[in-house]
């Protein structure tokens, strides 16, 4: 029997480490295939001396040991909210959501700038990674390179196609994939090594700063093509929830870094050897009996590291989405045992179309590599502001400690976020636009949704105040139960106070139920449902569910239906629906932003479907609403 580890109260196996290297991993472990390359474009091409691929080798290292290993593996994966990772996570961890004032709104707009940014690396890393494999052609059949764009296109649309058959099967195929991958990368380091083992003198950081030194009007260049090696370190955070910080941290220390820094000394040692190699330093490395072979791996590889990617999106977005900072998209469960592992088709869909068009317009690694790096550079930068503030909240760290804390992951991630905003003029400029729109997105759905909570309040009243009014004269009531979902438990739901003051109609019994997200990914069973019997015929219930836990209503509800004495498969849900109307004039930002609430709010999951209510049974009242 295969031991397991746990993760979240859940028991994972052996295997999932395995299944780890497919779906985490998969963003940095193809790193290899264009990160070397970039690096020797920036130092000068064909023209580099020795000193110059031992100090990049250098930046390489110590970049992977001090960001990968000590900030994230090491630190920023203990600040998990109940197992859950990523951005957002420290956003609720801190409260953030809860508070919009002083210090805390200024950490939260940190917080979303870092969350957007992730989202636009989201379209990026594919179109970067897949390019850079099917790129091979130009070394082992360069009379094929004319078809590298139409390939290219063709894997992207087959990686996102395949997210419907969830994290679960993808990771248990793609994780032995990535294995042989990681094993592969591994093997040709050393072959190269064995070649030129002078090229371990790069373990020495002397060597990285002396490069900079040495050049120092290309030292943003430098940087900018090393952060290049680093990219996939935010993804093992924002998949956390999917693993667990136990299976993360063997596999990255026993399998992924291990592989990745011997590919490299063995790209540079091969580069040392043969000068004519850095054209394309990944393939230049492999024997050539084994280039197809080679080729054929590295696109399987970079397919598994769009998923790394593609992964942490949809966590991200189901987050967002149950926060209030993105409109409710419907999410498909893909997995029995894992609650976490998702599929979001609307998002997927758009991601898709918008990295096929990358591909197209770009047209090579080359090229996008100016634009890529910078969106996740600013997400990392982010995550660190969050931490530190995490850390000095919930840790007890000494000052000192705090302040060293601080200043060495600045220094880290400034330096890298610095050096990549030299690409903005050059193609850096589209993951920052990316990124840009879903910060309006989510700044323009959570400020509607305040604005809808407020201009509601002429609809409604509290709700002890119905309940006082009693029953009016001649008031037909129905002998069915009736669900009303209402946005607060202490008021009138919109439906129910139409019901009763336009056509007169009340019902035997009227539970009235208001969904909560708690600021943790998961709420117990025992904590979910709470009944207040208001009168003989008002019932109230608040039902909590965890921000990362699949919303079905009706099977949570029902139990607490069936002790009050109700039968809840014999009750009808009513829900109000707002037809959300925007000025009709655009004076300033917040009119551009209620139009943009309003488009999103014609376009968002209804709410039967987001709750799971039974259709048959489930009348929606609408009513119009001006912002």
């Amino acid at each position: 029997m295969a031991k397991g580890v746990s993760v979240g109260g859940r028991s994972v196996p052996f295997a999932a480490e395995v299944a780890a290297l497919g779906v985490v991993f998969g963003d940095i472990g193809t790193s290899p295939l264009y990160a070397f390359k970039q690096g020797l474009l920036a130092v000068g091409g064909g023209a580099v001396s020795d000193a110059d691929v031992l100090g990049l080798l250098s930046l390489i290292t110590w970049s992977i040991i001090l960001s990968v290993t000590i900030k994230y593996v090491m630190l920023v994966l203990r600040a998990d909210n109940d197992g859950e990772g990523g951005i957002l996570a420290l956003v609720t961890l801190l409260d953030l959501h809860r508070s919009t004032t002083g210090k805390r709104l200024w950490l939260l707009v940190v917080g979303l700038i870092g969350a957007a940014m992730l989202i636009g690396d989201g379209v990026l890393t594919p179109a970067m990674s897949v390019l850079s494999a099917i790129e091979g052609l130009e070394v082992i059949a360069p009379a094929l390179d004319h078809w590298i764009v139409a390939l290219t296109v063709m894997v992207v649309l087959a990686v996102f196609l395949s997210q419907r058959a969830g994290t679960d099967r993808i990771g248990a195929f793609y994780g032995p994939v990535m294995l042989l991958w990681f094993g592969a990368l591994g093997g040709l380091g050393v072959y190269g090594i064995v070649q030129a083992p002078q090229v371990l003198w790069a373990l020495d950081p002397q060597y990285g700063v002396a490069l900079l030194v040495d050049h120092p009007f290309l030292s943003g260049a430098v940087l900018g093509a090393t952060f290049l090696a680093i990219t996939g370190g935010e993804a093992l955070y924002a998949d956390l929830g999917h693993f667990g910080r136990p299976v993360i941290t063997r596999a990255w220390l026993f399998v992924a870094m291990p592989a990745l820094l011997l590919n490299y000394y063995g790209q540079g040692a091969n580069v040392l050897v043969h000068r004519e190699a850095v054209r394309n330093p990944f393939y230049d490395l492999s024997p050539d009996p084994l280039d197809l072979p080679l080729l054929i791996l590295a696109a399987c590889a970079t397919v598994i590291a769009s998923q790394a990617i593609i992964t942490g999106v949809f966590s991200l977005a189901k987050q967002a989405i149950e926060l209030g900072y993105l409109p409710p998209m419907r999410i498909s469960y893909t997995s029995e045992h894992n609650d976490q592992h998702i599929y979001i088709g609307r998002l997927n869909w758009i991601m898709m179309l918008a990295c096929a068009a990358i591909v197209v317009s770009f047209g090579s690694s080359d090229r996008l590599a100016s634009a890529y790096g910078i969106a996740v550079a600013m997400a990392m930068v982010a995550t660190t502001v969050l931490f530190v503030a995490y850390v000095k909240r919930s840790w007890n760290w000494p000052l000192p400690a705090l302040i060293g804390l601080a200043g060495g992951l600045a220094v880290i991630d400034v330096s890298f976020a610095a050096a990549n905003l030299t690409k903005l003029h050059d193609g850096g400029w589209l993951p920052v636009t990316i990124a840009a729109i879903v910060l309006v997105v989510m700044v323009s759905w959570r400020r509607g949704l305040e604005g809808l909570g407020l201009q509601q309040r002429r609809f409604t009243e509290p709700l002890d105040d119905f309940i006082a009014r009693g029953k009016p004269p001649a008031c037909a009531v129905s002998p069915r139960t009736a669900i009303f979902l209402s946005r607060g438990g202490a008021v009138t739901p919109v439906a129910l106070g139409r019901l009763s003051d336009l056509l007169n109609i009340q019902f035997s019994k009227a539970v009235i139920v208001s969904v909560w997200i708690a600021s943790r990914p998961r709420v117990a069973v025992d904590e979910r449902v709470r009944v207040t019997a208001l009168d003989p015929v008002h019932v109230r219930v608040d039902v909590r569910f965890g921000y990362m836990q699949q919303i079905d209503v009706p099977s949570v509800l029902g139990p607490a239906l069936y002790a009050q004495g109700i039968d809840p498969d014999d009750a009808v849900y009513v829900i109000g629906h707002e037809r959300v109307i925007p000025p009709e004039d655009i004076r300033g930002v917040r009119d551009v932003l209620a139009h943009v609430f309003a488009f999103l709010a014609r376009n968002a999951e209804r709410s039967v479907d987001r709750f799971g209510l039974p259709r048959p049974r489930t009348i929606e009242i609408g009513y119009p609403v001006r912002l």
